[in-house]
């Protein structure tokens, strides 16, 4: 028991670093991402996969493996699974659904064995891999009192309208960017909150809220011209994105 322990506190020593780089803030917790759990395990001298990718009614499964590399002896086992009915994936191309229920279990069969080096490494951090946590968190209720979506005040409509006309445009006039002007990121352009993946999650939530009637009973214009820059940017991210 002392030799495992002594054993994963090395482990915890030589991988926080990109453990700690790599982990996704969600809500108000950080959770580890599968780089994380990969390199844990590497430094187990394990390497970790997925295999038996199997489509279902609900969604894709399969299972996830870590195993010793000297002689391939498996440690631990997971299943991970993506839903048809999450509405961040039931939209994406079959090859990235794929993928990301392979991540998942990879994420999984590694919290089953390494769970504790991840404590070892900063107790803040939340042993459930982040590729399982919904945009917004788990307390997912909290998080939206936190960041509701209000509608600005005169002042701020003003204040918005006179940064909407400096807003570069493209030949064809369609709106490139454009500055938030109230939450948590009020004053930033939607581009500079996707840099960060606690940002690029809110802007995911945002774009799924209702938006609320102008007194004509239609929605405010720059309603509608914000929430089209955040789908454009979210577009451009699918475009280069292979989640695994």
């Amino acid at each position: 028991m002392a030799a495992h322990i002594r054993q994963a506190t090395d482990v915890a020593g030589a991988c926080r670093e990109i453990v700690k780089a790599t982990a996704q803030r969600i809500g108000n917790r950080d959770y580890v991402r599968v780089e994380g759990w990969q390199s844990i395990a590497v430094a187990h001298g394990c390497v970790a996969s997925a295999r038996d990718v199997e489509r279902t009614e609900e969604g894709y499964k399969c299972i996830g493996e870590v195993r010793r590399m000297d002689n391939g002896q498996v440690i631990a086992t997971a299943e991970g699974f993506l839903g048809f009915d999450e509405e961040m994936w039931a939209k994406r191309p079959t090859y990235a659904q794929r993928a990301m229920c392979q991540t998942r279990a990879i994420s999984r069969a590694c919290r089953s064995a390494f769970a504790h080096v991840v404590v070892l490494i900063d107790r803040n951090l939340s042993t459930t891999p982040a590729e399982e946590v919904p945009f917004g968190g788990f307390e997912e209720s909290k998080q939206l009192n936190t960041d509701k979506y209000e509608q600005p005040t005169p002042a701020e409509v003003k204040e918005i309208t006179a940064r909407l006309v400096e807003e570069k445009k493209a030949p064809d006039s369609e709106i490139k960017d454009m500055t938030v002007g109230f939450g948590k990121y009020k004053g930033q352009t939607v581009r500079q909150i996707a840099r960060s993946s606690e940002g690029f999650s809110w802007l995911m939530w945002l774009s799924e809220q209702p938006l609320k009637n102008a007194p004509d009973g239609q929605p405010y214009k720059k309603d509608l011209q914000l929430r089209a820059v955040i789908k454009a940017v979210i577009d451009e991210d699918k475009k280069d994105e292979i989640p695994f």
